[in-house]
């Protein structure tokens, strides 16, 4: 039995069908307005059929909206990862592409949405960098599973110079200087005071240092163990809103769930005073309950309670929390500390970060580079390359 063949419609005479088996045995059908298209669909179904790149076409009928939500829901998400899937979706995925099939995007397509994002959202080249490959992640699913024949975004150029990402980011960070820092510190609530020694002193993030107990402070040894973090990731009955929770930390390596890093002689002192005079709270032990010590600090009371109290009384213009981590990292590689210590201690999995991000963020970068070749173009200096040579 033929797997496609072609015959003229049964409800109007005057069109002809398209009849072929899809992989599963089950009879599909189209109908055209003449006999050249209906066999050209007869040729190519039979190609696909013999190729094993067979698609049903009902699939590439769904919208882009529809098929990123599926890419979503199998994929074993976080709350708040799928907040921040959802988010894209409803910003700069359906107003771009609103009811189009997937099959129906093109390269063309996709290149001017990305132009699309940047000349009418005004997205930074990270943001449209990172969107972008969410987006040819779920075309490569849709490939996958026999939705669509290719990813159109395989072939599109204009996803934004990772070069110009990293120096639109190096022109629009946060420098915080030590000075700015220890006001911060002083400033901040007595309360959350030592939290944000975390984050500067042990280069914590706002999370991991919300979620600190006792049994990770090991003074004696003057180290930290970061294995949790505080997320507001967990379910809820109406399923609306996310609950706070506490957590391990996602792991690099199968049982290593955490990371363990130095605890400076200043921060551990902020952190005795800190369980002197508040205590810790609950079986967890926790430092830095909410400020009624009656569950998790939220991040919602976090930065117009705690952070900004500490921007406005120190003086210091605002910046992210997340910069007291960034302060953390560039100033031990100022030190001359190894990157792959640096990398281990912030929970990075490679150096790739700290270059890319870290190196430029301390203030006397630049005095620093220029005081070194000074030194170097100076006659008598000592030539590396000259004593190898004699060497």
């Amino acid at each position: 039995m033929a797997r496609a063949w072609v015959a003229r419609s049964k409800d109007d005479p005057k069109k002809w069908t398209t009849y072929w088996y899809d992989p599963d045995g089950k009879q599909r059908q189209k109908t055209f307005e003449t006999k050249k298209r209906a066999d050209d669909q007869r040729k190519r179904k039979e190609q696909e059929l013999d190729a094993g790149t067979y698609l049903d076409d009902r699939l590439g009928k769904q919208p882009v909206t529809a098929v990123w939500e599926q890419w979503t829901n199998q994929r074993k998400l976080e709350n708040s990862t799928k907040k921040q899937y959802r988010s894209i979706l409803n910003t700069t995925i359906e107003p771009f592409f609103k009811a189009r099939s997937i099959v129906s995007v093109k390269v063309a397509d996709v290149e001017q949405w990305l132009l699309w994002m940047e000349q009418d959202r005004k997205l930074s080249t990270r943001t449209r960098r990172q969107r972008f490959s969410f987006f040819s992640g779920m075309m490569d699913w849709a490939v996958a599973n026999e939705i669509i024949g290719r990813n159109p975004c395989k072939k599109v150029k204009g996803a934004g110079s990772r070069a110009k990402e990293i120096r639109e980011h190096k022109s629009t960070a946060r420098r915080l200087t030590t000075r700015e820092v220890l006001a911060m510190l002083d400033a901040a609530p007595s309360r959350y005071r030592a939290m944000l020694w975390l984050m500067a002193g042990c280069g914590l993030r706002l999370g991991e240092a919300m979620a600190v107990s006792r049994d990770q402070i090991d003074f004696k040894g003057e180290t930290l163990r970061v294995d949790f973090q505080i997320a507001e990731d967990g379910d809820t009955e109406s399923g609306r809103n996310s609950a706070i929770q506490r957590r391990h930390i996602k792991a690099r390596d199968e049982g290593e769930p955490g990371r363990t890093v130095p605890l400076p002689p200043n921060v551990a002192f902020e952190l005795r005073r800190h369980i002197k005079n508040h205590g810790v709270w609950g079986p967890e032990k926790l430092l830095f309950p909410n400020v009624t010590r009656t569950g998790y600090l939220y991040a919602s009371y976090f930065y117009p309670k705690i952070w900004m109290q500490a921007l406005g009384k120190g003086q210091v213009e605002y910046c992210k929390a997340h910069s007291l981590r960034h302060y953390y990292g560039s100033r031990l590689l100022y030190a001359g500390v190894p990157e792959n210590d640096v990398a281990d201690w912030m929970g990075h999995s490679s150096t790739d970060v700290l270059r890319e991000h870290y190196h430029y963020i301390f203030e006397g970068a630049e005095q620093r580079g220029r005081a070194a070749i000074a030194t170097m173009l100076t006659p008598g200096a000592d030539d590396p390359t000259e004593a190898s040579e004699v060497a």
